[in-house]
């Protein structure tokens, strides 16, 4: 994802700095910690779109930073939530802070942050990006939630899936690009087609994920191949599969889903179906259509090297490999 950051080198390193100011911590063992989820950063997509989208807006305000930060800091928080839960001991090719430390830590941790955070938002005074931000936090809460529900229920309809990626994954990248816009003094009309483009964009990127899932190695995505169907989350690229085979393989792929003791084996079953019914290949699809709308609505933005990096970021969530 780095070209399309290259026009925020300075603010994103004004970023850096303003995270590392506000993970310190009077506890030794939350300083620890903090110290070392610096050394797993990610991509930095979410304060990335926040950063960009104030600037093609048309605008600036140094309150933007400490909103991108907080936004990365609910991510993080949510992130090692989900290490627990799935009980992941690698994040990124590095030990998760549950696996380094405890769940009971790493829980607590994720606490800390998302406290921080809605105290952060609360200083920057803009009632309007708390309002969405702190939705969003309650959207991707629920969202985790479904995803569970889905998978104990093998709930493998399409709405279903959108629905939970919606909440889960597309709500915080969409307050992310709308709350640059907001801090700026954007009219409703840029910070709603903003929300709508980081809604789009956020679902081209978990499909997305949800494809590496299956087609990159534990090397690149710091995960075991397969890991997120063996935890036994409905991805698009199985769900896309079951609506194109036939009768037979179907069914008997429905009754091997639901069972709860499959063998090494049986796993190949379902990833050897995933390919032969061409999962991967039409969830593809589906995530160029979602990209190709968010290209749409930046439409609103008058041109400029922000938005012809908006327009890169889309294309780059579809075509990454990690």
């Amino acid at each position: 994802m780095d070209p399309f950051k290259g026009l925020i080198d300075q603010e994103l390193a004004r970023f850096e700095k303003r995270l590392d100011a506000v993970l310190e911590a009077d506890v030794d063992l939350a300083h620890e910690i903090a110290r070392y989820m610096a050394t797993l950063k990610g991509k930095r997509l979410r304060p990335a779109l926040a950063l960009l989208s104030a600037k093609a807006a048309g605008g600036w305000n140094e309150k933007v930073i400490d909103a991108a930060a907080a936004v990365e800091m609910i991510h993080a928080a949510t992130m090692m939530h989900d290490d627990v839960v799935d009980s992941a001991t690698m994040r990124r090719g590095k030990e998760t802070v549950n696996e380094r430390w405890t769940g009971q830590i790493a829980v607590l941790m994720g606490d800390f942050l998302l406290a921080r955070a809605l105290c952060m938002l609360v200083e920057v005074g803009n009632l309007q990006a708390l309002g969405i931000v702190s939705r969003a936090t309650e959207r991707l809460s629920i969202g985790e939630i479904f995803e569970i529900q889905i998978g104990e229920q093998c709930d493998t309809r399409e709405e279903s899936y959108f629905a939970m990626v919606s909440d889960k994954t597309a709500s915080l990248i969409s307050a992310s690009a709308r709350i640059g816009p907001i801090l700026v003094g954007a009219s409703d009309e840029v910070v709603q087609s903003m929300g709508r483009y980081g809604e789009l964009l956020g679902r081209a990127f978990q499909v997305a994920d949800d494809i590496l899932d299956l087609t990159s190695d534990q090397a690149t995505m710091g995960k075991p191949v397969g890991h997120d169907l063996r935890e036994g989350k409905i991805t698009l690229p199985l769900i896309r599969a079951l609506q194109q085979a036939p009768e037979g393989p179907r069914v008997e792929m429905e009754a091997l889903l639901v069972r709860s003791d499959k063998d090494e084996a049986e796993w190949g079953q379902i990833v050897a179906f995933v390919e032969e019914f061409k999962g991967v290949e039409t969830a593809a699809q589906a995530a160029r259509e979602y990209a190709a709308q968010a290209q749409e609505c930046l439409e609103v933005l008058a041109p400029s090297p922000a938005r012809e990096a908006l327009e890169l970021a889309v294309r780059l969530v579809v075509e990454r490999n990690n």
